[in-house]
């Protein structure tokens, strides 16, 4: 694996070289250089550290995408302390455990989220909340200290010294999506998040990243990383606009970008132009491969690769351009060098090439995988057991040394014996006449495994479940045929993938608007 040097490297190499180039822009307005980036980044770790944050802290921060939630990371570890960035859309008990689980004394927040933040302080160890664009009079408590200040307008002297960050130190603690289940705050080295870009592709030239994704993921996280490893442009947009994807391209002449199902699909179902393949944006990040892929890279003109990872050990696999096409949805590639994966069944020992099983990995570089959930032992103990990550990801090889995702094992459906993989089911649904998104998933059975239920969205025209399932029984087998199907006008959504939320899903089960197959009801 490469080495790649820290981002605080990177920027102070780029502010003594290239002090003058934009770094960063915001496509809400406003723009940094290296330089820039350099010098306000001790400005705010001076700030930091004058309210009381020391080197070691965890500080907490609840900021949109934006230059100064990127300033916000390069103070904290300018004053030596640890950024754990929590999703903003976190409410009550959510926002509550993730700020315990943070152990932080200090929170940084936009003033748009400090009346949430007032509400659920109890249980926590919070100290300090600092608010960098506060105006409002909000009323606090009287067990913390809140300052509504900008750290550039109280005049404060710089950090003279500021800490410089080593492979094993922890870059940042993001927390997992949560898509089936309670988040995990996940400890990040530097090394491993630079994993991020060993699979990237970009072609020659001066390189300009567009990030419409929220700094708690990674595909924000990394966005100026991104930038500072090749001295580009990271273009960012507080959150993702299907109506200003395409005028954001032209302004700032994008060439490199990350696209989602979600946020893939919302381009595609805008008005075909001649205009759609002339773009300047030429690289995309596809994650994972949709079906539609080879009309997108037509459609587009785009050159689209992938990579398989999560946010407990970033991107260890890749799928090369030459397999990003329809014949390989699926295909997680094959790992990068330096990582070993393994297939196993349920005790851990290695099935052979073509089952199915949950991916193990491990890195034969210390620091490439996260060293565990803060606050967590028990969690870690369980995904890092006999000596290799547990992923939770069930998947198959096949004779070429290419692996194929399956499931979440989480996500496998058990009815009548036979294990169903709700991917596939999902994706047979998906060519559905009508059917714009699905989800499959298991609720409790009488008989004491699970039946089948599917959830889907209507691409605008109305759904009739018993035709959806006459359509399934020629396509699937028997036993993977619903046994109960809900039309539903909008999913739950993780905020930064617009992912479903298929946990959520599951939590409500047979709701009252559930269709159910008649042949299948016991009696």
């Amino acid at each position: 694996m490469t080495d790649h040097p820290t981002l605080p490297e990177l920027i102070a190499r780029h502010a003594a070289e290239t002090p003058d180039r934009i770094a960063l822009i915001a496509a809400e307005g406003g723009e940094i250089t290296w330089a820039g980036l350099k010098d306000r980044a001790k400005v705010w770790g001076a700030w930091l550290a004058a309210r009381g944050v020391k080197s070691g802290d965890h500080v907490a921060t609840l900021v949109p995408n934006s230059i100064e939630a990127n300033l916000c990371w390069l103070g904290c570890i300018a004053a030596g302390a640890i950024e754990v960035s929590v999703n903003a859309n976190f409410r009550g008990d959510w926002l509550r455990n993730a700020l315990a689980v943070s152990g932080a004394r200090t929170v940084v927040c936009a003033d748009r989220y400090l009346a949430g933040l007032l509400e659920v302080l109890d249980g926590t160890a919070i100290e300090r909340i600092l608010v960098f664009d506060g105006t409002s009079d909000t009323v606090g408590s009287p067990s913390v200290t809140i300052a509504r200040e900008s750290p550039e307008a109280l005049d404060l002297e710089p950090l003279a010294e500021t800490f410089r960050p080593a492979q094993h130190d922890i870059a940042c603690v993001l927390y997992t999506s949560g898509t089936t289940g309670a988040s995990k705050a996940v400890q990040i080295p530097w090394r491993q998040l630079s994993r991020l870009m060993d699979v990237d592709h970009y072609g020659d030239g001066q390189q300009v990243f567009y990030c419409p994704y929220a700094p708690y993921h990674l595909s924000g996280r990394n966005a100026l990383y991104r930038g500072a490893l090749f001295n580009g442009t990271t273009v960012i947009r507080e959150a993702f606009s299907t109506s200003e994807f395409w005028d954001d391209v032209k302004r700032y002449g994008v060439t490199w970008t990350i696209l989602y199902p979600a946020t893939t699909r919302f381009l595609t179902g805008l008005p075909a132009s001649s205009e759609d393949s002339r773009s300047t944006l030429k690289w995309v990040l596809m994650c994972p491969l949709i079906p539609e892929i080879d009309e997108v890279k037509q459609r587009y003109g785009l050159n689209i690769y992938s990579v398989y990872g999560m946010t407990e050990i970033c991107t260890p696999f890749g799928v090369a351009p030459e397999y990003a096409d329809a014949a390989h949805v699926g295909c997680c590639g094959r790992p990068l060098p330096g990582t070993e994966a393994r297939i196993v069944d349920a005790n851990d020992y290695e099935v052979a090439e073509g089952e199915a099983g949950e991916l193990v990995v491990r890195s034969d570089s210390a620091w490439a995988f996260t060293p565990g959930y803060l606050g967590a032992p028990e969690a870690t103990a369980k995904a890092w057991r006999n000596g290799w990550f547990h992923t939770g990801d069930v998947m198959r090889k096949d004779a070429d040394g290419l692996y194929y995702y399956v499931d979440r094992a989480k996500d496998m459906i058990r009815r009548r014996g036979e294990n169903i993989s709700s991917v596939e089911l999902e994706a047979e649904l998906l060519r559905c006449p009508g059917v714009a998104e699905a989800a499959a998933f298991g609720v409790p059975s009488e008989l004491g495994d699970e039946e089948v239920m599917a959830v889907v969205r209507s691409g605008g025209g109305k759904i009739d479940p018993a035709s959806l399932v006459a359509v399934l029984q020629a396509r699937v087998p028997r036993y993977a045929v619903p046994r109960f199907v809900r039309i539903v006008s909008e999913f739950p959504r993780t905020p930064a993938t617009q992912r479903i939320e298929k946990h959520r899903l599951k939590a409500e089960g047979v709701t009252a608007d559930t269709w159910e197959n008649p042949a299948m009801v016991r009696r």
